[in-house]
C-alpha cells in the first residue's frame, strides 16, 4: 500500500483535500503521530498542545494531489469544548491511545460517545494505540483492542511515533479510503445524473418546471448532486 503514494508532491492542479482530526488524552502521542509523518522525526521532549493546531501534507495517488489537512487537539479537559467545531467537517478521526496506559484506552469508549453526534455520519474512524516502542510496558493487550474495534466496527493499528512504526501505514490507510470513498460518490453520482438525463419526461420536466408525480424524479437529482 505505502509504494503507491508518493510523499509530497506538488504536481499536477487536481488536488482533494481531506481534513484528518486525531483525538486523545493527554500524554498518548497524538502531537509526535503528526510530527513523524510530517517531518520524520520526534522529540523525546513532551510538549503539550495548547488549544488546536493543524499541519498539512501533500500525497501523490493516482492523478490527483491530495492535501491532507492534519488537526492536533489538546487532551487536557480544559480544551476539549473546542473540539466539536473542529471535527464536524472532518473527513477523518484518528483516535489515538498509549498501549503503555489502561486508562487512555478505557478513555477511548468515552471519546466515541462524545464525537458521536458531532463528526459527520461518513467520516472515517480508525484507532491508533501508540508507544509500540516501549512494547515491554504494554498495559493493553492485541487482544483487547481487537475486541473493542471489532465491537464498534472500527479498524485498529499499533502505531511507534518515536521509530515510526506503522507511522505512513495509519495515514495511507486513511488516505486510500477517503479517497476510494470519495471516488465511488463521485462514480454514484454520475450515474445518478446520467440516469436522469436519459429520461425524457426528466429533460421536459426540467425546461417547464412541472409539478406533480413527475416532479420526484427532480428530487432525486438534487440528492446527487448534492452528494458530490
Amino acid at each position: 500500500m505505502a509504494d503507491n503514494i508518493i510523499n509530497e508532491s506538488v504536481s499536477g492542479t487536481n488536488i482533494e483535500n481531506y481534513k484528518i482530526v486525531i483525538l486523545g488524552d493527554q500524554f498518548v502521542g497524538k502531537t509526535s503521530i503528526l510530527n513523524k509523518y510530517k517531518y520524520e522525526n520526534s522529540e523525546d521532549k513532551y510538549t503539550p498542545t495548547i488549544g488546536i493546531d493543524f499541519i498539512t501534507k501533500n500525497v501523490y495517488l493516482e492523478d490527483k494531489t491530495i492535501r491532507l489537512i492534519m488537526w492536533d487537539t489538546a487532551g487536557s479537559e480544559r480544551f476539549k469544548s473546542l473540539i466539536p467545531s473542529y471535527i464536524k467537517n472532518a473527513n477523518a478521526i484518528i483516535l489515538a491511545y498509549d498501549i503503555t496506559s489502561k486508562a487512555s484506552f478505557l478513555s477511548l469508549d468515552k471519546w466515541l460517545t462524545d464525537i458521536s453526534d458531532k463528526v459527520p455520519n461518513n467520516a472515517y474512524i480508525i484507532i491508533a494505540g501508540n508507544k509500540y516502542d516501549m512494547e515491554q510496558k504494554r498495559q493493553v493487550t492485541t487482544d483487547e483492542i481487537k475486541k473493542f474495534a471489532d465491537e464498534k466496527g472500527l479498524k485498529f493499528i499499533e502505531t511507534s511515533a518515536k521509530t515510526g512504526y506503522n507511522i505512513n501505514e495509519l495515514f495511507n490507510t486513511i488516505t486510500f479510503n477517503l479517497f476510494d470513498k470519495n471516488n465511488m460518490e463521485k462514480e454514484h453520482t454520475n450515474d445518478v445524473t446520467k440516469i436522469h438525463l436519459d429520461q425524457p419526461q426528466e429533460k421536459e420536466h426540467l425546461k417547464t418546471g412541472c409539478k406533480g408525480k413527475a416532479c420526484g424524479s427532480k428530487k432525486g437529482k438534487k440528492k446527487g448532486n448534492e452528494e458530490s
